[in-house]
């Protein structure tokens, strides 16, 4: 009898060895192929660009982190190790801004209905509370009125020149808002770092360490350049190299450097639901459209397969950028480049990093 019981459970520790290696095989086979078709979508992007142009990549594939690096040069593509080099991220700083406030909101130190009122005078005036430039619903326009005056002093440079003094003399003069639905608004996010920092009475700088960078060891993450090591050269439309663009009234709208390896790490935090501030700039604040919606500094889209991604993008004068994840799913990408906003094909950032997630997805799904 016990000789009996000893072969049926030799038989099926075999058979469950079996299904266990061949799950992990299969497992294996998918991350390669995943990997590949990565690598292909990578290099017949970056070809569109000028020499020195560098990408910087990282996925999550269901919960496991990988990453890919290439650079053009004269002689051709080389794949090289780029997690921790630096880029400037552009407006995917506003999902850093957001969870600031989300993040500060989850602790009760702050409502985000609160009506700006309560912190600048001169707007008495306008109903805008701060759940509405987190989700782009204030009714402010993309740009201040005299954003365009300080913006011609420097047009590689356009945020240079507009400082606190131009900014209150905006918030001073007698404008007017928009109607209340969805209209991206660089002036919203302007409004929202600055409320932050007049409410706390920290710096940009501090909440963005406290909040975010120090709580998910992001230790690439800053929006002081001058402390930004391994920085990657921006470029402009041709391959030049340019000047980062600098923020002084609007850092928290585009203000932000840092590296894949550190946003592979936000990313993670949204597929964990490890960090509450995060999580609470996830949930729907405002419906777009049928298939869109935000969040706050979240966009989401309701994807033709049944997925539900979150995205940002950015684009400053020597970089371009995109992340989408999908919290439900494990599955999550970065894209940094040193791609210039201005030039013609830089949209294929974006498609780039939702051609790869759909990859994945699908992946995931055989």
């Amino acid at each position: 009898m016990f000789m009996m019981f000893k072969k049926y459970w030799q038989n099926t520790h075999s058979k469950f060895l079996l299904l266990c290696l061949a799950s992990i095989l299969m497992s294996f086979q998918n991350s390669v192929q995943a990997q590949s078709e990565f690598h292909q979508l990578a290099k017949e992007t970056i070809e569109k660009f000028p020499v020195e142009t560098e990408f910087a990549i990282g996925m999550i594939i269901n919960g496991k982190k990988r990453f890919i690096g290439f650079r053009k040069t004269p002689h051709g593509l080389e794949q090289v190790r780029n997690e921790t080099d630096v880029y400037q991220i552009g407006s995917i700083t506003k999902v850093m801004t957001a969870s600031i406030l989300a993040s500060i909101a989850n602790k009760g130190k702050i409502d985000l209905n609160m009506d700006t009122s309560q912190i600048y005078d001169t707007l008495y005036n306008h109903k805008i509370t701060l759940k509405s430039l987190a989700n782009h619903t204030s009714g402010l326009n993309r740009l201040p009125a005299n954003f365009a005056e300080s913006a011609i002093k420097n047009q590689s440079n356009p945020y240079m020149n507009y400082g606190q003094k131009e900014f209150y003399e905006f918030l001073n003069s007698n404008f007017e808002l928009n109607n209340k639905e969805y209209n991206y608004s660089n002036l919203g996010y302007g409004l929202l770092g600055h409320s932050l920092e007049k409410v706390t009475e920290k710096s940009y700088e501090e909440l963005l360490q406290e909040e975010i960078a120090k709580p998910l060891s992001m230790n690439q993450t800053t929006s002081n350049p001058s402390k930004a090591q391994n920085r990657v050269k921006a470029l402009d439309a041709e391959g030049y190299v340019t000047a980062f663009w600098t923020f002084d009234a609007f850092k928290g709208v585009g203000g932000v450097l840092s590296s894949t390896s550190d946003m592979l790490k936000f990313l993670y935090a949204t597929t964990q639901k490890s960090h509450n501030g995060i999580n609470l700039s996830l949930k729907e604040t405002h419906q777009i459209s049928e298939r869109q919606a935000i969040g706050l500094g979240w966009h989401i889209l309701n994807t033709k397969s049944g997925n539900r991604w979150y995205w940002q993008n950015g684009a400053v004068g020597g970089f371009t950028s995109c992340l989408v994840t999908n919290p439900e799913s494990g599955n999550a990408v970065v894209v940094l480049s040193n791609v210039s906003a201005y030039h013609p094909d830089m949209q294929y950032i974006d498609k780039l990093c939702f051609d790869s997630m759909q990859k994945i997805e699908k992946m995931i799904k055989k």
